[in-house]
């Protein structure tokens, strides 16, 4: 598919970001059309007051929830809202002061956008098309990404505005939309909303009509929000149960994370497999013992675990760091080693001695620092503890 799409090999769309299949497809079309596409770009941002910066330049908005445990939980998603906002606001370099012209990017997203509405129904029923959905959902993501950056072919920063300012206005139209229907809204990031309230299918007709685009809803029968160090609810790190309880749905935590330790990690599927089972606020507490059994477990083992278990891995930024800390020893652990390395690349370590800013890479370790693991542990256990405690339950939106 991304390679029929952009006109490359097999081969090298295998290997391609998603941003470079979507210039390259941009381009490919862009020919089809007899436009003429320039080989290195100049077009900078004009210089803007800081007042005109000030009131476009803002990101997608967020609601910050209150942390805790919520039942009977909707949450409506909107598909592919930026590259949806491109085609049907006609957002496109060429548009920017001239709307009645048809822009460009409008008229090559759509196709991939019609294509990205159906492969998500698809692949519900029939697991084959999961990887096209994929490919089509990172190409239209980072097609929105590449309007704000100053190389890209067919970007150009008032419309990357245009586009967040657009998703802002829609995002507030449909709390208020929800709020007008008697449903409670809880948190919302960007094209997400979590609401409490019924009936659903109806809110969700609604909001389609009025805003012209398409929305999925997921229910959950409970749903955590946890909390930030200082106490508010964070934006992206919740978790919670699906009917068909088979599995819980994480974001932002452990057994999330690409840098969590295996034996970590393991410790906190575990704890969601239990907790997969209860399908009230009120069963989940029943399932404390038994969760709080496995990070017992899990701590008397910790000292006799397999130091390949312990491996972090971290895709490094930078070669040198103002100050010592665990990834530049990482780093050093590699050129020790006579291992060339490079901004972008990741790499696989043990932490040996976190005191001493000792690591090990992955392959070499035989031994590691079971203080800085515990700690791992404590942290991704409290990510789990706080769903069990009592009275984190029904709090009302604190929105921002």
């Amino acid at each position: 598919m991304a390679a029929r799409l952009a006109g490359l090999s097999p081969n090298l769309a295998s290997r391609f970001t998603p941003g470079t299949l979507i210039s390259s497809y941009e381009i490919v079309e862009a020919v089809k059309r007899g436009i003429a596409v320039p080989f290195r770009k100049s077009d900078p941002e004009q210089v803007r007051k800081f007042s005109a910066l000030q009131a476009a330049d803002r990101g997608g908005l967020m609601f910050q929830p209150v942390p805790g445990t919520f039942e009977n939980v909707e949450e409506i998603d909107f598909t592919s809202m930026y590259p949806s906002i491109i085609v049907q606001s006609n957002l496109s370099p060429e548009t920017v002061g001239h709307s009645e012209r048809v822009g460009f990017l409008p008229t090559v997203l759509k196709p991939l956008l019609e294509l990205r509405i159906k492969t998500k129904q698809l692949k519900k029923t029939e697991p084959r098309f999961a990887g096209t959905d994929a490919i089509l959902k990172w190409m239209l993501v980072t097609c929105f990404g590449y309007t704000g950056y100053k190389n890209a072919k067919f970007g150009r920063i008032e419309v990357h505005e245009g586009i967040t300012g657009r998703s802002r206005e829609i995002l507030i139209q449909t709390k208020d939309i929800a709020d007008e229907m008697n449903f409670h809204v809880l948190h919302g990031i960007v094209d997400c909303l979590w609401l409490q309230g019924s009936p659903v299918d109806v809110l969700k007709e609604r909001i389609e009509r009025e805003t012209g685009l398409f929305l999925e809803v997921e229910h959950f029968d409970w749903i955590v929000f946890l909390p930030l160090a200082d106490g508010f609810g964070a934006y992206n790190r919740y978790y919670g149960r699906q009917p068909d309880g088979k599995n819980i749905k994480v974001r932002g935590i452990a057994a999330r994370r690409h840098d969590t330790p295996e034996y970590v990690r393991e410790m906190q599927r575990r704890m969601l497999d239990v907790m997969a089972h209860a399908k009230t606020i009120a069963e989940l507490e029943t399932k404390r013992e038994e969760v709080v059994a496995i990070y017992r477990e899990t701590i008397n083992n910790l000292n006799a675990a397999n130091p390949r278990q312990m491996v972090i891995n971290r895709r490094i930024s930078r070669l040198t760091y103002a100050h010592r800390c665990i990834e530049g020893a990482a780093v050093q652990a590699y050129r020790d080693h006579g291992i060339g390395i490079a901004p972008g690349m990741k790499i696989q370590f043990v932490v040996t001695d976190a005191r001493l800013y000792r690591v090990e890479p992955a392959w070499c370790a035989k031994s590691f620092d079971p203080g800085y693991y515990r700690e791992l542990v404590d942290k991704a256990w409290g990510e789990i503890s706080f769903a069990l405690t009592s009275g984190n339950q029904n709090r009302p939106l604190d929105a921002v």
